[in-house]
């Protein structure tokens, strides 16, 4: 590993420790394992396995995103987001995925983001949230 592939390693392995930390104690109906952890476990595979042929622009993309679950499991952490908030909205979300109300999914999902943590999520990232959900092991191509 290069010294800079190391640094964003360790940055994502304290991102996925953050994201244990945060997980709830108890899986709801839903989850076992919450989105957002999910996600962080990937971003580190990621990087462990396809550095070497990763280009800038996916590389920052990664630490986009990772900045992003960082700030709000630190939410979480410091006691600013109710877990349940996530949990609940998680729920609703999948309820509106199965109904094929995918949009709806979207805007829902950045309104909540933005009452519960007073920062909306652009479209991009809304969609990339439901998709992570819609598509857990990836979106088909």
């Amino acid at each position: 590993m290069s010294n800079k592939q190391d640094w964003i390693y360790e940055k994502l392995n304290r991102l996925v420790k953050l994201c244990k930390a945060t997980e709830p104690d108890q899986p709801d109906d839903k989850h076992l394992f919450q989105p957002s952890n999910i996600e962080a476990h990937d971003l580190l595979i990621q990087v462990e396995q396809r550095y070497d042929e990763m280009r800038p622009h996916e590389i920052k993309e990664i630490m986009v995103e990772a900045n992003k679950l960082w700030k709000f499991r630190r939410k979480i952490w410091n006691g600013d987001v109710d877990w349940d908030w996530q949990s609940n909205l998680d729920s609703e979300l999948a309820d509106m995925i199965k109904r094929n109300e995918i949009v709806t999914a979207i805007k829902y999902y950045r309104a909540e983001c933005k009452k519960e943590t007073g920062t909306a999520p652009t479209l991009k990232e809304s969609k990339h949230y439901v998709d992570k959900m819609r598509y857990p092991l990836g979106v088909p191509k």
